[in-house]
């Protein structure tokens, strides 16, 4: 998903030129601190791995492609700098991990939640073609998973005409803003599923006068349908396609 890649090296580059500032603007300690309360995980007693910490730990290591104590030892320093309150030597990999189950999948919903809706308080117009549409488009990408026994059997390794792959991948589906790449929601499945399974959660967040591409090179439209000069009457059969789509939540159950 070219999209989300390009979006992904614009982070990694904030981040090493700016540390975690720009993104804690985002995403205040007030946020975690909610958050981790709202989903029963906040620590019970003081300790330097609290969750916004953990949190903008993982965040770093994920955008990374050296291996977790590499991306442990950068991110340690460009945390310190907005949590001053660490200690000056870097955790170890181990109470990391630790610290990291402690997060349960209600806390990372919560700051998803928010992120959308600020985003879109902030950034609503940018997102509409015609003033009126909130022009979204729906794509999958292969996504290469840890080499963990516990991985692999829930996610299992692809297969093709050579073998079996060296290690798990999973299908990440997102419905993303074509005008500005803000990722609305998103579905992680297993490959053998098809995208269609990932659309069935997807198209619930659907609101009326979305309009939804499902083909390739949507990214590209961007320019074309931003510059008012080129905007037609919209065909009416996509309109169609539009208002069922918008019903199929229940018809999905």
């Amino acid at each position: 998903m070219a999209g989300i890649g390009s979006q992904r090296r614009c982070a990694s580059v904030i981040l090493q030129q700016f540390g975690f500032a720009p993104f804690r603007g985002i995403l205040s300690p007030e946020v975690f601190v909610t958050a981790a309360r709202e989903a029963d995980c906040a620590p019970k007693r003081q300790r330097p791995l609290i969750p916004e910490v953990v949190a903008w730990l993982m965040m770093y290591v994920g955008l990374q492609t050296t291996s977790m104590t590499q991306g442990l030892a950068q991110a340690w320093g460009l945390v310190r700098a907005v949590c001053p309150w660490l200690h000056q030597g870097c955790v170890s990999e181990e109470a990391f991990c630790q610290a990291r189950k402690q997060l349960t999948i209600g806390f990372w919903r919560t700051l998803w939640g928010h992120l959308v809706r600020r985003f879109e308080a902030t950034f609503a117009p940018a997102m509409l073609w015609k003033d009126t549409f909130r022009l979204l488009a729906i794509d999958g990408a292969d996504v290469d998973l840890p080499n963990t026994p516990a991985v692999v059997r829930f996610f299992g390794k692809p297969r093709n005409g050579k073998g079996e792959g060296r290690q798990p991948q999973a299908k990440l589906v997102a419905l993303c803003s074509v005008f500005t790449g803000f990722c609305v929601a998103f579905k992680f499945i297993a490959k053998p599923f098809t995208e269609h399974h990932a659309l069935r959660h997807l198209i619930r967040r659907l609101r009326r006068n979305d309009l939804v591409l499902m083909d390739r090179g949507f990214f590209s439209l961007r320019r074309h349908l931003a510059h008012p000069a080129t905007w037609g009457p919209f065909p009416h059969a996509a309109l169609r396609s539009a208002r069922r789509l918008r019903q199929a939540p229940t018809a999905f159950g």
